[in-house]
């Protein structure tokens, strides 16, 4: 609560700052766990080789001794003794690592004459450290114990075999009684090292898991923790702005009872502070009209710039919530493509809704940004409507193919304004001609007139309609009328459209017919350098 509060209160450039800082923070623990995780997993990677090596190199040496045994050949056993190099090796690492102070620097030395790769002997080393009392790590130490334990008793029987063959008078029977003493280990040893290799793939899998879960859960915290920020400095800026306004016009009729109500203490907080009390100074100072009228346009000048200023603060907030996102989308298909022959179903799910979250709140961001857009000024000019929504359709060619839509146009007049705003006007409405068109093919009718001082247009379709209870919210921001998994949008388009005919002086509204059809209206105000 008491976070809330300060974070109502701080400036809206501190808001950024802490709703960048947020984003950034989450981001970092993201790529800190991705990391740790292909680090892990590479390190039981390593093992799983290792023990690879190990098993070659024991059934190498059991070899070349009972072919010493055949041979009586001293480069035999010169080859039984080379390849329990690699056993021997992992041995010197297995008694260090058992330690409670273990020597790393030997354990590297044992690993390395173990034949595993430098790149990997720092990794496996901090998985049997950090993770020995994981079940399934556990389990594969207690496996490599018992092998290595079994392994060493090799030794001695190879002593004896070779203190018999080098004897004055060796003895075949007394060979062939010391070889069968090699059959129990070399079979105990085989189901050891399957043994070993099923407990660390079912680790890894289990691990993989683990990490995928982990990774999907910090995806979701960020993507709604980067919604709920958004949306609530939006919520705040607005309610405060909103709250101005209404004041302001209030006071422009002479009421000046009116108070704006204070949410926060931040710069749209000390601007309606301001505002009463400049409301307060005109309840006093009613004779000195033409002061108060100084300070009204000054206050008005500094709420434009106050709006400019949150205009931008969208803005940035917007792109810099744009990158984060994308990286969560790289690095989750990167993950996918990487480990996609050990993905289960699941895991697969688990990234694509991550991805799926990812894609959602960067539309729902792109949306915000187009509605603060509408508030820049640019030059109106001349518009060729027909032109213009020629270029319209030849954008949006696929998706009218796609739902086999037909566009009549009829009779459209020109007119005069901002030639990006009318055209996303149009592209909005006839979007959503299309999305909304239920179960027939869309019908799009388009058509416009020069009524008085102002051009009315229409854009008539055939599909679901509006209810009537919904009639005084179609226009609100951030409103969605139907189920998201059905009609997938993020509830702004039509509070675009309303700002963009504000913006041009006219007026939008809508006749509807629920399972008939719906027919937008909107003026175009006609300006002085109009086109007649």
């Amino acid at each position: 609560m008491k976070l809330f509060k300060w974070f109502k209160n701080i400036s809206i450039s501190k808001k950024l700052y802490f709703v960048v800082g947020i984003m950034a923070l989450l981001i970092a623990v993201e790529l800190f766990t991705l990391f740790f995780s292909l680090r892990t997993l590479s390190s039981v990677r390593a093992f799983v080789a290792g023990e690879g090596l190990w098993s070659k190199a024991q059934k190498n040496a059991f070899y070349n001794l009972q072919k010493y045994a055949r041979t009586y050949n001293n480069d035999d056993y010169l080859e039984f003794q080379n390849s329990m190099k690699v056993p021997l090796g992992d041995h010197k690492t297995l008694v260090e690592l058992l330690k409670k102070t273990p020597d790393l620097d030997a354990a590297r030395l044992g690993f390395l004459e173990g034949r595993n790769h430098p790149q990997d002997i720092d990794g496996m080393i901090q998985l049997f450290r950090r993770f020995h009392n994981i079940y399934y790590i556990n389990k594969a130490i207690t496996i490599w114990i018992d092998a290595d334990t079994t392994i060493t008793k090799v030794i001695p029987i190879s002593k004896k075999l070779y203190s018999e063959i080098n004897s004055k008078a060796p003895s075949e029977d007394e060979v062939e009684k010391i070889l069968e003493e090699l059959d129990p280990l070399n079979e105990k040893l085989s189901v050891l090292e399957d043994n070993f290799s099923y407990t660390l793939g079912e680790g890894a899998r289990w691990l993989e898991n683990l990490i995928l879960t982990i990774l999907f859960v910090i995806a979701l915290t960020v993507e709604f923790t980067g919604l709920f920020l958004t949306i609530s400095v939006s919520i705040g800026i607005t309610k405060g702005l909103n709250e101005i306004i209404v004041i302001s016009e209030k006071v422009a009729k002479a009421n000046f009872n009116a108070k704006a109500k204070i949410y926060s203490a931040d710069e749209i907080g000390q601007l309606a502070a301001s505002f009463n009390k400049m409301i307060e100074d005109l309840q006093k100072n009613i004779n000195r009209r033409t002061q108060v009228e100084h300070d009204l346009k000054q206050k008005t000048r500094e709420l434009t710039r106050s709006n400019a200023e949150l205009e931008q603060f969208a803005y940035v907030a917007s792109h810099d919530l744009q990158e984060p996102l994308r990286m969560i989308t790289s690095y989750m298909q990167l993950l996918e493509e990487r480990y996609k022959d050990k993905l289960d179903s699941d895991s697969t799910e688990f990234i694509a809704f991550a991805i799926d979250g990812a894609s959602r709140m960067r539309t729902l961001i792109n949306s915000l940004l187009e509605y603060s857009r509408v508030n820049k000024v640019y030059p109106f000019q001349p518009i060729d409507t027909r032109n213009l929504l020629s270029e319209i359709l030849q954008n949006l060619n696929d998706t009218i193919k796609n739902n086999q839509a037909e566009i009549k146009i009829e009779a459209l007049p020109d007119i005069y304004g901002d030639p990006v705003l009318i055209g996303q006007l149009f592209q909005n409405l006839i979007l959503n001609a299309v999305k909304f068109k239920g179960e027939r093919n869309p019908e799009i009718i388009i058509s416009g007139k020069k009524v008085n001082k102002e051009y009315l247009f229409s854009v008539k379709d055939n599909g679901i309609g509006i209810p009537e209870e919904y009639s005084e919210k179609v226009f609100e921001i951030l409103h969605r009328l139907h189920p998201a998994d059905k009609y997938p949008g993020t509830g702004i388009g039509l509070a675009i459209c309303k700002k963009i005919v504000e913006k041009h002086g006219g007026e939008i509204w809508f006749e509807s017919k629920v399972n008939v059809g719906s027919t937008f209206y909107f003026t175009i105000h006609n300006q002085e350098k109009n086109i007649d």
